[in-house]
């Protein structure tokens, strides 16, 4: 089908358009720096005696007693990793926070895709949240419970605790935005939520994320040069087919 010079117009239009409501640029976190949280990432612990507890921190597998690797990370040199000693001491509720960098203009369509896994054969559950928060801000409350501004749950890995029911293997999780009755700011977050855990508790072992990805529904500004290029080259064509038409 030919395209006409009303169309050139048209696609030229939304073209434009398009580019004047871009949003964030996709992008992806390996955690590959064992020791170094990534730029923009923050932690926040609010297990029960967080003072002595461990936050989210970036290690290049999960470890044995002896210090040796026993899962590796997905790819590349490192993982985010979080385990029982969110909880400072004994047994308690951990609540431990891994919070994203500000993403501007998330709307329907955005993907964000993760990979997590704990030990094989674990004998104590775990639970992993990502959620969604909206404004700038990393709040997540004061208590051991409080999700502050994370409201939105967008998924959840193991949601009742059991045995057996976190992934012992790299497993890959997507999730889609939709129901944004607008284009929003905001972060999303990895909390690791488990009841009953800790040194002494019956919960919480450890679990690693690797591979985190952001993916905007709206394509990457390179995507919006090389669409304009083409919308250029048809109107070309059709300018080239009204001379012909005239000599004709």
């Amino acid at each position: 089908m030919k395209l006409s010079a009303i169309a050139s117009k048209a696609a030229i239009s939304a073209a434009f358009l398009c580019i004047s409501t871009s949003s964030h640029a996709s992008f992806v976190e390996g955690f590959d720096t064992p020791g170094v949280l990534p730029a923009g990432w923050v932690t926040q612990n609010l297990s029960t005696r967080n003072a002595t507890g461990n936050p989210w921190s970036v290690g290049e597998g999960i470890l044995d007693e002896f210090g040796d690797v026993v899962v590796s990370p997905h790819a590349g040199d490192g993982m985010a990793v979080v385990n029982y000693t969110s909880v400072g001491s004994g047994v308690g509720t951990i609540n431990n926070w891994l919070i994203s960098p500000l993403i501007t203009g998330l709307r329907n369509g955005d993907t964000f895709s993760f990979y997590t896994t704990t030990t094989p054969n674990s004998e104590y559950p775990d639970r992993l949240e990502f959620r969604m928060s909206t404004g700038s801000g990393t709040g997540v409350g004061s208590s051991t419970t409080s999700v502050g501004s994370f409201t939105t749950m967008l998924l959840s890995v193991n949601p009742t605790v059991g045995v057996g029911g976190y992934p012992e293997d790299w497993t890959k999780y997507t999730v889609t935005l939709s129901g944004l009755s607008a284009p929003i700011d905001g972060r999303v977050a990895f909390r690791y939520f488990v009841p009953n855990g800790g040194p002494s508790g019956d919960n919480s072992n450890i679990i690693g994320v690797d591979d985190f990805s952001y993916v905007s529904a709206v394509p990457e500004p390179g995507s919006f040069t090389m669409l304009l290029a083409g919308v250029g080259v048809l109107a070309g064509l059709q300018r080239r087919r009204r001379k012909a038409g005239r000599a004709a």
